[in-house]
């Protein structure tokens, strides 16, 4: 026998057990403990929070929108993230001058716990609408290897977590260039590329998903947005291995990222509105998490095989090498989105 767990209870969960979590590193600080180890622990926890809480937050989103609507809003939902993104910073420059640097995580607890009136409102509206649709949200299995037999079961969520794997590929083969060739310069020079950069990324990722991308996916179909950044970075990174020159290199982050933030991840979030619910809750976070950073590890191993390990590939031969994995990355998004959409033309 089974035993069930309460759905709309997931999400506020999620974010209350990361506000304690924060809150329980701030009083180890006080309370003494060493500041290095303490430092590394918060340093692989945060990392596991920036993947985890945003995966639980689009399988609780995925959810509640059929297939149409998604094509319509996600683009639109997904610039929230973005404008997040461009606030958070700031309030942190803010309020590092005036605030010890450990209390910001008292600001952040406080942020997530924020959150919970509006998860509560969210979860009234959508079980309400549930329930004229005559579905039935209020449950999920509590077995917590689900997740994992449905991912070793399902050929769509295997080539969803094959996506995630060659994405960060060009992600990894991207970072690596860009370092190589930031070696000779200051680190203020250095600091100061990489801030311009990640403004530029967060105003195009605002720019392209508030007037592009939920056209894109409704005009063109899911898959041409899923493989649209895939194939557009292939061509780029051929491009640039006849001149791997280092504002190039920044340039061709920024379309990568601002495209995955404003198109690829949209789309990609459209995929999980045709699967079980228990795949969206269970196998989802494993693909987001487990397999994004195992993808990360993988990657970074390749390209150190590539490069001085063994095979001593210069940085132009690695950028081929990374405009072949992104032509596959685009191949696959245009495989998944079409059999999305032929499943979808099928349903009643």
């Amino acid at each position: 026998m089974h035993s069930y767990f309460r759905n709309d209870a997931l999400v506020p969960s999620v974010f209350v057990l990361f506000a304690i979590s924060f809150l329980a590193i701030f009083a180890l600080s006080k309370f003494g403990c060493n500041r290095d180890i303490l430092g590394k622990v918060f340093y692989v926890w945060s990392s596991v929070f920036s993947l985890f809480h945003i995966s639980v937050f689009w399988s609780y989103t995925s959810q509640n929108y059929n297939k149409e609507e998604s094509k319509r809003i996600f683009s639109f939902i997904n610039t929230g993230a973005s404008a997040g993104s461009i606030a958070g910073p700031l309030l942190v420059i803010l309020l590092v001058k005036n605030v010890p640097l450990e209390q910001v995580l008292l600001i952040t607890s406080g942020c997530l716990l924020s959150v919970l009136p509006l998860i509560v409102f969210l979860n009234r509206i959508h079980q309400k609408s549930s329930k004229e649709n005559r579905q039935d949200l209020s449950t999920l299995s509590s077995n917590p290897l689900e997740g994992f037999k449905v991912l070793f079961t399902n050929s769509q969520l295997k080539c969803i977590a094959l996506f995630i794997l060659l994405f960060t590929g060009i992600s990894a083969f991207l970072y690596t260039a860009r370092n190589d060739l930031l070696v000779n310069f200051s680190s203020e020079r250095r600091l100061e590329l990489i801030s311009a950069q990640e403004l530029a990324i967060n105003i195009l990722t605002i720019v392209l998903g508030l007037v592009a991308s939920n056209r894109l996916t409704q005009k063109f179909g899911l898959g041409t947005a899923l493989a649209i950044v895939p194939f557009g970075i292939s061509l780029l990174l051929i491009l640039l291995s006849f001149n791997p020159a280092v504002m190039l290199v920044l340039a061709l982050e920024v379309i990568r990222r601002a495209g995955n933030y404003s198109i690829t991840r949209p789309a990609r979030e459209i995929l999980f509105t045709g699967v079980s619910r228990e795949a969206r809750f269970k196998t989802k976070p494993i693909i987001d998490v487990a397999i994004y950073r195992g993808g990360d590890v993988f990657w970074i191993w390749s390209l150190a095989y590539l490069g001085d390990g063994y095979l001593n590939f210069s940085l132009t031969q690695k950028l081929i090498v990374g405009a072949v994995i992104a032509l596959i990355w685009g191949f696959v998004g245009l495989s998944l989105g079409r059999r999305h959409e032929s499943k979808e033309n099928q349903a009643p």
